[in-house]
């Protein structure tokens, strides 16, 4: 959506490992009790500071059964009338498969090659891509309903084409689960910024969907990271709204999200950052669940953003250049065939050879929940400050919990 700032260079993290108190199990980077910061053995370290995060407690997935995302793809045009909202009572919905979704080896599939098709019409469809499958009007838990919105408590759809459920993402990404994953963006959601997905535009090119001024986030956002500006205008939002009951016997749920952005390397710590907030709405929270261990929203200054160019100034077009050199541990594989995987020249002098985009792999989200309780999740992403340089964020995997569950978020191990 629109020309912007030039691309900046995000000063991305440090995984770093510390020797493990618990029997040698790896805690997760991320969780919602900010009261203590115990050293943990999975110390991760970026432009923001480090995530030092305390035990996990004790959780296990409730209700697993077959993935519930495989019918047949049907490839809707991304201009086509009408590929809005569905309820999810609309008997052309399609039958979800009783039981929830259990995970699937991402490393059993292979990626094939071209753009993946991808099913647009229906929001219902893509609550079942993400691993929603059971329907509470049938199986007495799961899915009440789903709908596309332009902003939070806004129930107008946004433009086709910010929304997409997918077979892979570039030449590694595949789904968590089932063969599908659902995919927002502030731009096409796509592996390119493309109304096909097909190669011919990068994401920092942005695409022309611009809906600037038409979103609404929830309260309390956009939220600034540490130290970094943040500018509170809304702009190509995309709100997927879902009304869930939970099962009787749950204590809380879990999903896999994958977030990019091509506001790295220049706009790193910048007012136009972007960013994806899961808000949830139950008995017991009302709030963003998906955060790094400071409590910085995910964005490209998020504590797990290191899918990305190492050694590269960051920051040189967004006014907070950083003076060490971007660390990125994850390297730039996993943007391989997107529109994030661009090479560009930054800025700085001298200027430096990076992607003109990165990610923060998969990570996973889990809260708490009442058993039985119906709630909503609002799962976001916009562009601030402007409708320049797209982002995009993958979902899927989704999992009913038991046990204790906390709310934080984790690397996927």
């Amino acid at each position: 959506m629109r020309a912007r700032r030039h691309l900046f260079t995000a000063t991305v993290l440090v995984l770093v490992g510390l020797a493990v108190a618990c029997g040698g199990k790896k805690h997760p980077p991320v969780t919602g009790d900010f009261g203590s910061e115990d050293a943990g053995p999975d110390v991760q370290c970026g432009l923001l500071g480090c995530n030092a995060p305390p035990p996990e407690p004790p959780t296990m997935p409730i209700h697993v059964g077959s993935p519930c995302d495989d019918d047949p793809v049907v490839v809707v045009d991304a201009g086509a009338p009408d590929a809005g909202n569905a309820d999810a009572g609309d008997p052309d919905a399609g039958d979800a498969d009783a039981g929830e979704a259990g995970a699937i080896d991402a490393g059993t599939t292979g990626v094939d090659a071209g753009p993946p098709p991808v099913t647009d019409a229906d929001p219902v469809k893509f609550a079942k891509s993400i691993g929603l499958c059971t329907r509470a009007d049938k199986d007495g838990y799961g899915l009440v309903s789903a709908s596309f919105q332009k902003g939070f408590g806004v129930p107008m759809a946004p433009p086709d084409g910010q929304w997409g459920t997918l077979t892979k993402f570039g030449s590694v990404i595949k789904p968590r689960e089932g063969s599908k994953l659902g995919a927002l963006s502030t731009g096409y959601a796509r592996e390119y910024d493309t109304p096909d997905g097909a190669p011919g535009k990068d994401f920092v090119q942005s695409a022309t969907l611009s809906t600037s001024a038409a979103g609404t986030a929830p309260p309390g956002f956009p939220k600034a990271a540490d130290n970094c500006p943040q500018s509170n205008a809304v702009n190509d939002m995309i709100d997927v709204h879902l009304v869930l009951k939970a099962p009787p016997d749950a204590a809380g749920f879990q999903f896999d999200f994958n977030f990019y952005t091509s506001e790295w390397p220049e706009y790193v710590c910048s007012p136009f950052n972007d960013a994806f907030v899961a808000y949830i709405t139950s008995k017991g929270k009302t709030d963003n669940v998906s955060f790094d261990s400071k409590g910085n929203p995910v964005s490209v200054n998020n504590g797990f953003f290191d899918r990305c160019t190492a050694g590269v100034i960051t920051g040189c077009s967004g006014g907070n250049m950083t003076s060490d050199p971007s660390v990125c541990a994850a390297g730039t594989a996993e943007l391989s065939g997107t529109g994030y995987s661009g090479l560009i020249q930054t800025r700085c002098t001298p200027a430096q050879s990076a992607t003109d985009g990165g990610a923060t792999g998969w990570l996973t989200t889990h809260t708490a929940v009442a058993p039985g309780e119906t709630f909503t999740l609002d799962l976001m992403i916009w562009n601030a400050g402007d409708t320049a340089l797209d982002s995009s964020v993958l979902i899927d995997n989704w999992k009913w919990l038991g046990g204790t569950v906390t709310t934080g978020t984790t690397r996927v191990k």
